[in-house]
């Protein structure tokens, strides 16, 4: 199914937001007695148990990830940049870069 934008955001639609939001979830359904290590004994509940902290420590993580991602993929691009154009010519957009890239034409 389509989100009803570009496919390459439909990448972002589908992994971007389903990720934040099974990542915030995890905060609200983490279950004490399954989170148990050396380093946390008691483990670490959620918030349906009590901590809404854990929302919160989720929360950053989520954005510390939407920066982290903002920030490389800028750098990306600006290195790619530097080899070949990232946009088409000013021409071949108002052509159409179907005609322009393909040569596909309405008939």
């Amino acid at each position: 199914m389509r989100i009803g934008y570009d496919d390459s955001l439909d990448v972002f639609g589908v992994h971007g937001v389903g990720g934040a939001t099974g990542t915030l979830l995890t905060g609200v359904f983490a279950v004490a007695a399954l989170s148990v290590s050396p380093d946390s004994p008691e483990g670490t509940p959620g918030l349906l148990e009590g901590n809404a902290r854990q929302v919160l420590i989720q929360f950053y993580a989520v954005i510390a990830v939407v920066i982290w991602s903002g920030v490389l993929t800028y750098v990306l691009l600006k290195a790619i940049e530097l080899f070949l154009p990232l946009r088409v010519s000013a021409q071949h957009e108002i052509e159409g870069l179907d005609l322009s890239q393909h040569g596909e034409a309405l008939q």
